[in-house]
């Protein structure tokens, strides 16, 4: 079962021929600012990423990042990860960054990005429910995943349609 969802999620389509300039990213409330750009790793089965600094004003409050393209590994890990620091949690940051970063994605042609996260936290679950991504399933991780070795055993798996947005 799992293998035919991640064949299915390898096969959706998306452009990347390079990275954006400097994608100009605010709504308002916050901002996204572009701090590295990592190219694809074919041999640790690695996508492009962005990753950017979330602010609110001039203040750095998180981060998070974009991963373009489907792999085995992004099946588990997913292409939108964030952190919001502690002092700034419960304002709606990451909610807002995952609507922005849906613009870059959608730069790329990407029609769906999973994003996952452990059962304990709560916070990035209802992220995703109020972004009105469907959870798929919760994931035993695989012994060669990165993920596993920083300890993690267990994801939840949801799938975000951009086409829905």
């Amino acid at each position: 079962m799992v293998e035919k969802e991640i064949a299915h999620y390898n096969s959706l389509p998306y452009e990347f021929e390079d990275f954006m300039d400097e994608p100009k990213l605010s709504d308002g409330v916050i901002c996204l600012k572009l701090e590295t750009k990592h190219p694809a790793d074919p041999e640790k089965d690695w996508v492009p990423m962005y990753e950017f600094g979330i602010y609110a004003g001039d203040e750095r409050v998180g981060d998070c990042r974009l991963r373009i393209g489907y792999s085995e590994g992004m099946y588990y890990s997913g292409q939108i990860g964030y952190a919001v620091d502690e002092t700034h949690r419960g304002k709606g940051y990451a909610l807002r960054a995952c609507r922005l970063l849906a613009k870059v994605a959608k730069h790329h042609k990407m029609v769906k990005l999973l994003i996952t996260n452990d059962d304990g936290n709560i916070a990035s679950y209802r992220v995703c429910e109020k972004l009105g991504a469907k959870f798929i399933r919760k994931a035993e991780l695989p012994t060669w995943h990165d993920m596993y070795e920083e300890g993690h055993r267990h994801m939840n798996i949801f799938e975000w349609d951009l086409r829905q947005q």
